[in-house]
């Protein structure tokens, strides 16, 4: 039985879900943090960094075009490579979705700098509790929803970025000036590494392949015309952001400080609706859809009980959406230490995140026949070289994120990783995983 047209996602859909899940509170906060480090030239980091990041993506791209992946990044690392590289990486997607109440709460403070009297974690909440119920009313309410608050947020940065370019300061483009790399190449590097954490969030797009019009079309197709859409924006505000104002103003600080000096304060509060609350919301909204349609064929495949597969009239996995909202909103109402809890399993989380490039390496020795009708389809020579290269990248900032690491935490994390490897590999071998070995074959997936 087909899918209602309504329900069934396009190119333009799925756009809108990839920019609006990439663009958060990085471009908000992370910013200020990268200009401390390497001055005016934060903006040309930002985009060496959304090129970084797109070319270490390129195994979910390549994948997307290749095969229809019901559980996204989970169903990429078991169809691909193993039943536990698909275990794995659930495991250490469980903390991630706890990460987002810090995006639940993030809105909630910018709600309480405009009302003082508000209760931020009554608000993030409320916020997630919303999405939530958007999110099992099926996809065209997800996408609907990311449409228009992707709009918004592009006419608050818009309106941003054209009046602080107005008053450009000529030192954010003098690429000899002393405040262009403050601390030379080494602190640029350090800057680029940084801002890597906003420009790899394309793994999202996957998930909704099950939803998508001609999926591996149309998945591929908007993960490609989002990196150059996502680059400008981070280019074009960044640069409008530092060169707004001195870089003493910027460096260290956020958007939000630079709006507090160009705008009127009645505009200000427009701002903050406008772009860095809709640059948290659309987050939320696109990460919550997105890990819960990952864990349904996780729970199929028997990681999880298989009440997390059930479905609504909807063909959304409510089950499964409730898991994740509880998920986030139980630290915030429980006052969790969320970043202690991320921080600890920030290891374990990058190593099963590398586990994709094993998989795409298999890949069209183990299906050669998908490999051959691939969106992608190239010489083996150059699909290894290919990931050779994405694999590098996610390798350096792995190297980076250790080197962050205090001894106590890395020691924490290698603990934390070897018991859920170990629970993981133990529940293989004990014939609790029925994984698949096939691609779903429905009617409304049909190839135009």
């Amino acid at each position: 039985m087909g899918k209602k047209e309504k329900d069934i996602l396009g190119t333009s859909a799925l756009v809108w879900l990839t920019v609006g899940n990439m663009v958060g509170s990085g471009i908000m906060v992370l910013t200020g943090a990268a200009a401390a480090k390497t001055g005016y030239s934060v903006w040309l980091a930002f985009i060496i960094a959304t090129v970084l990041g797109f070319l270490g993506s390129w195994p979910q791209i390549l994948a997307a075009g290749t095969s229809v992946l019901d559980g996204g990044m989970f169903s990429l690392n078991s169809y691909f490579g193993h039943p536990v590289f698909g275990g794995l990486y659930l495991m250490g997607t469980l903390p991630e979705i706890m990460g987002q109440a810090s995006v639940a709460l993030g809105i909630g403070m910018y709600i309480k700098t405009m009302l003082p009297n508000t209760d931020t974690r009554i608000v993030a909440v409320v916020i997630a509790v919303v999405f939530y119920l958007c999110n099992i009313r099926g996809v065209s309410v997800i996408a609907g929803v990311q449409k228009y608050m992707v709009y918004i947020l592009f006419a608050g940065l818009g309106i941003f970025t054209v009046v602080s370019l107005k008053g450009l300061n000529p030192e954010a483009v003098n690429f000899a000036g002393n405040e262009f790399m403050t601390h030379g190449w080494k602190g640029f590097i350090v800057a680029v590494n940084m801002l890597t954490f906003s420009t790899q969030s394309y793994w999202a797009s996957l998930s909704f392949s099950k939803y998508a019009r001609n999926p591996k079309k149309s998945v591929p197709k908007a993960m490609v015309i989002a990196f150059p859409i996502i680059m400008a924006i981070y280019g074009l505000v960044t640069l409008a952001g530092v060169g707004g104002v001195d870089l003493q103003t910027f460096a260290g600080n956020t958007l939000g400080d630079v709006a507090k000096v160009i705008f009127p304060t009645w505009f200000l509060y427009i701002f903050i609706i406008a772009a860095p609350m809709m640059a948290l919301a659309t987050t939320l909204n696109g990460n919550q859809s997105a890990y819960s349609l990952m864990i349904a064929p996780a729970a199929e495949e028997g990681w999880l009980p298989k009440v997390f597969t059930k479905t609504n009239r909807k063909d959304m996995p409510y089950v499964a959406a409730t898991l994740v909202v509880l998920l986030i909103i139980l630290p915030v109402i429980f006052n969790w230490d969320v970043d202690f809890i991320t921080a600890n399993v920030m290891l374990f989380t990058n190593l099963a995140g590398i586990l994709q490039y094993f998989a795409m390496w298999r890949m069209p020795v183990k299906y050669p026949e998908l490999w051959e009708k691939s969106t992608f389809h190239m010489k083996k020579w150059k699909f290894h070289l290919l990931m050779l290269l994405s694999f590098a990248i996610r390798m350096i900032l792995l190297g980076a994120a250790i080197i962050s690491l205090s001894t106590k935490s890395l020691i924490i994390n290698i603990l934390v990783a070897v018991i859920l490897a170990l629970f993981c590999i133990i529940r293989f071998k004990m014939g609790m995983v029925n994984y698949k070995t096939e691609q779903p074959k429905r009617e409304y997936l049909d190839e135009e």
